[in-house]
Formats: C-alpha cells, structure tokens, sequence
C-alpha cells in the first residue's frame, strides 16, 4: 500500500493517545533522556526553509514521538507481559527475512502505483524521499565490483535501512527461540538463523554484518561473566559455520570483495560537511538533511544518526543524544538475566549503528521499545524455564522496578 515508511510516524497519534487518557505512567529509567533529546529537536524547525523538507522533518519528529511513546507504552502495558511482546516483535525479524528473500530473487519489481501515491499531490510524490517511501522496491541494485548486484530491502525503503534493522531485531528473534523452554522453538530459532544468512550476507551490509558480530559477541561475554557457557559454545559453532560457509563456497568471494571495496573518501566528505555545517549553527542545526556540495555524494547528514543529531539538531542535540544512549548503554549492564542480555545487546548495536546508520524510521522505535522492555520488572517471571505466556486474559505484572 505504500504505507511502510509512513507507519512508523503514524504510530505516534494512537500511542500518544493511549499515554494521554492513562495518567500517571511510569518512564522507563534513561529514556527521560531521549524525551529532553526529542524536546531540543524540536526547535530546529526554525532552520527548515522549504515546504518539502518541513513535511520531512514533520515526519522525523512524528518517528521520535513514536518512539519515545513506545517505550512508555511497552513498559506499563500491563496487558501483555514482556516475552509476548518479544514474540511479537520477533515476527518482524521472520518478516524482514523473508522479505530478503524476495529482494535477492525479484530485485527489479517496484511498486509504481500504490494507493499512498495516488493519494499524494504529484508535488509532494515526485520528492525523491517521499517516492522511495511510497512506491517501495524490493531491493536495490547497485554496482558493486563491477557488476549489478541486489542488496534486499523489503519492508523498508532502503538496503542500508533493512539492514540496520535485521541487525535491532536479531536479539528479539533469538530471544523468542534460543531462549525458549520449548525443544521446538529452540529448533526452529537455530533453523531461522541458518536461514537467515544468504540474505544477511549477500546485502552486502557490512554495517549488518558488524551488528551481528556485536550481538553474539555481547551475549557470549555477558553470559560467560555470570557463568553460562552455553551462549560462548555457540558462538564457537556460528564462527566455525560461517568461516565454512566463506572458504567452501561462492559467499566467500562476495565477502571478500565487499570487505574491500570501500566508499571511505564519499562518506568521509559528506561527515565533514556535516562537522562544518553543526559549527555554522550549533545550537539547534539545520532541522534536517542538505544536499551535499558533491553531486555524487549523498546528502550531508545521512550515513549516521551521530552526524544527523549533529547536522540536524546542533552540537546540542547531538550531545543529548550521546548522554541519553550512554545512560542506557549504563543501566544496560546491569540486568544479568538471559532475556535482558539480549535485549541490553540491542542497546550496544545501536551504539555501533549510529556511526554509519540512519535511525529513521524502524530503528530508533525498535531502539525505544527495547529499552522499555529491559526494564520491566516481570523480567524475574520470564527465566529459560518460564517461557509460556499466561493464559488468563489480563495477566499480572509486578510493580515496576526502577532500580
């Protein structure tokens, strides 16, 4: 329907709303942070200086609130109890995968008319941005090493987009499987993530790739430290499979030559464009992208939410976006418990992330609901052996913990 990239945005309206009408609800320790980041992002608004990019920045900051609104919701829902919710959310990483899938085998189908750009002016859906948003691809093809080569990105509207995603919801995936009391989903967790490696390696994604490394590398370190070995053992047996997966077959080359292929003297130019441009206005930024001086380099601004808080928002925002996510990567470490070590690793991917992805618009909210997550205090009631959701209709959850 061409509704993919608006969704994120329109999740503000009823979560804002839900938050309105249930008074008072408890914040999630460090996400107060990100709502003073979101609050200064406000006024860069003043620095927007065409119709087009105020619908965008409009956007974005619909993105922020629904992110911020999810955290909040995630963490007094009473309703649901956190393993459903990661289950939940889980379905987004299958869907994502499968989505690879369809990019790999169908990378030239686009979707010209859908009902979003029908309904748009032909001014607004003729913007670049707007049009990649509402006529969605299933991949995209670019030359690489010579050659025409489709790097997946259903369900998003870019590759590098769908990557920095699969790599936030990997952990959630892993989490509903591995995690499980039930023989069965532990099958099918391990099955899903051999499945999920042609796509995840033929993106091309080195940024995906590097996520991955993150999250296991957390996990095995995390676990090891409070003596289960389990995890550790089965990042011995991943590194083994993938390491014979790039000497045995095909896969190899394509690492290899994505490895060195490099991109280094672009991004490197438009990272400066945006230190210079966070110094002409430091204070609240340029309230979003601008194109860059290089007609072959993307817009300055893009390629890293640290120089889109910096370019964006100023060297303020940018600095309240650091405290918020150290603060979060902080009280991270604290949970030692399985589901919250893997729920902590999506706070450490998005850390790495930022340098190199944009968080717009599925990341920053996957970021947010994570943290909500984290902090529930029914995480004691979700151990390895408690991995059946309750059954009566409104479940119990302890008071939260804001320890």
């Amino acid at each position: 329907m061409g509704l993919g990239g608006f969704i994120w945005a329109g999740a503000a309206v009823p979560l804002w709303v839900w938050i309105a009408l249930r008074p008072p609800l408890r914040w999630p320790p460090s996400v107060w942070l990100f709502a003073v980041y979101v609050g200064w992002a406000a006024f860069s608004v003043i620095s927007v200086d065409r119709f087009t990019r105020l619908i965008v920045f409009g956007m974005r900051y619909a993105e922020y609130l629904a992110a911020l609104g999810l955290a909040i919701y995630v963490y007094n829902e009473s309703r649901v109890s956190r393993r459903q919710f990661i289950d939940w959310i889980a379905m987004l990483w299958v869907w994502a995968i499968v989505g690879g899938y369809f990019g790999l085998f169908f990378p030239n189908v686009r979707l010209t008319k859908t009902p979003v750009s029908l309904v748009l002016p032909d001014s607004i859906a003729n913007d670049e941005f707007i049009a990649s948003l509402a006529k969605p691809r299933l991949a995209q093809v670019q030359n690489l090493f010579g050659i025409d080569i489709p790097r997946p990105s259903t369900l998003f509207a870019f590759t590098n987009e769908w990557g920095g995603a699969v790599g936030l919801l990997t952990p959630f995936f892993i989490a509903a499987t591995l995690y499980s009391d039930d023989p069965r989903r532990q099958r099918l967790g391990i099955v899903g993530l051999l499945v999920a490696i042609p796509p995840m390696v033929l993106s091309l994604n080195r940024g995906l790739w590097i996520s991955t490394g993150v999250i296991f590398a957390t996990v095995a370190v995390r676990s090891f430290l409070v003596g289960r070995t389990g995890p550790l053992r089965l990042l011995a047996a991943s590194v083994a499979i993938l390491a014979a997966l790039v000497a045995l077959t095909p896969i190899g080359d394509v690492v290899a030559g994505r490895l060195s292929e490099s991109d280094a003297g672009a991004r490197a130019g438009i990272y400066q464009e945006a230190w210079e441009g966070a110094k002409q206005s430091p204070i609240v930024g340029w309230g979003g992208t601008r194109p860059s001086i290089n007609p072959f380099s993307p817009a300055v601004g893009t390629h890293g939410h640290i120089w889109y808080a910096m370019f964006a928002h100023g060297l303020v925002g940018l600095a309240l976006y650091l405290v918020f996510l150290s603060g979060a990567m902080w009280r991270a470490v604290m949970r030692t418990d399985p589901i919250s070590i893997m729920l902590a690793s999506v706070v450490f991917v998005a850390a790495v992330q930022m340098i190199f992805y944009n968080m717009f618009p599925a990341p920053l909210p996957i970021i947010l609901t994570a943290i909500g997550l984290l902090y529930r205090s029914d995480q004691a009631l979700e151990g390895p052996n408690t991995d059946r959701p309750r059954r009566s209709r409104r479940p119990h959850v302890p008071a939260l913990d804001e320890r």
